[in-house]
């Protein structure tokens, strides 16, 4: 019982620094392999607006969105959605700071 409860702690130290890591290699910003041209330009678009919206220094003016392509590209409309939600979140979760409001 004490022999399998080590293995069990070991295991669990190894392990959780090995997901935290892993988890800090996806990058919002990068829209899926293999997407589409209208796809990756609503996913670049989306995600500065994410980052400006959750108001990630640096960001304060760099949202965009093709109105127009927003409401009749369904491609577009997938991309950007999908970054802003993605960046927007990445930003609350993990907020960048640089200048004078790093510690």
């Amino acid at each position: 019982m004490i022999r399998a409860l080590a293995w069990f702690v070991a295991a669990l130290c190894v392990g959780l620094p090995v997901l935290a890591v892993g988890a800090d290699l996806v990058n919002p910003a990068l829209p899926p392999a293999g997407s589409s041209q209208d796809f990756r330009d609503g996913y670049a678009d989306g995600c500065l607006t994410g980052f400006q919206d959750a108001r990630r220094e640096g960001y304060e003016q760099a949202g965009r969105k093709d109105a127009a392509r927003y409401l009749r590209d369904a491609e577009y409309k997938a991309g950007f959605d999908r970054a802003y939600r993605a960046c927007y979140e990445e930003e609350m979760r993990n907020p960048k700071m640089t200048g004078d409001t790093a510690m």
